[in-house]
């Protein structure tokens, strides 16, 4: 897949950040639609075991989610993950969606062929971050994470915040 071209990054885009926690023999994953930094839209969420591919599986929960096609972009964090690892590339390809990951250190593989990549540095809220878009040129994806981050913060509101109901949710009992 190439490059998705964004007409104008405006301040609501609408973006998914997912996060997962460890939970029995499993992961929590949760995904939350948000309009830049500023409003809530929409939850998904969903169990993958532990033997259970997450790429495929998140990208059939976000196609099959009503908000699929509102959503731009989807974010991702490596602190927010917790040892799910969906696979950037493939997450692009099965969700339709381009995708930015974060990292405090790089260490994505090199991207199959036919995929746009680009690996850059991005400063937000004081904090040098490493940024893997897939799908986006690197102005349009820092352009999507200063619109989908609070002034002063280091972490998109979207990301955020489905951190927050992924870690309240693996602490449910079952």
């Amino acid at each position: 897949m190439g490059i998705t071209r964004l007409r104008r990054v405006k301040r609501e885009i609408r973006v998914l950040g997912l996060a997962s926690r460890p939970r029995d023999d499993g992961y929590t994953v949760v995904g939350v639609v948000y309009r830049g930094s500023l409003w809530l839209d929409g939850v998904l969420a969903l169990r993958l075991g532990g033997g259970e591919e997450p790429t495929r599986g998140i990208a059939e929960a976000v196609r099959a989610s009503p908000h699929h096609p509102q959503i731009r972009v989807i974010l991702l964090q490596d602190e927010q993950l917790e040892g799910l690892r969906p696979d950037p590339y493939g997450l692009r390809r099965e969700a339709e969606r381009p995708v930015i990951a974060l990292s405090r250190q790089p260490s994505w593989p090199e991207p199959p062929e036919g995929i746009y990549a680009i690996g850059f540095e991005l400063e937000l809220g004081g904090s040098r971050l490493h940024v893997l878009s897939v799908g986006l040129r690197s102005l349009e994806a820092s352009a999507v994470l200063r619109a989908s981050t609070r002034r002063g913060e280091t972490t998109p509101e979207a990301l955020r915040v489905a951190g927050l109901i992924a870690e309240a949710w693996s602490k449910q009992k079952t």
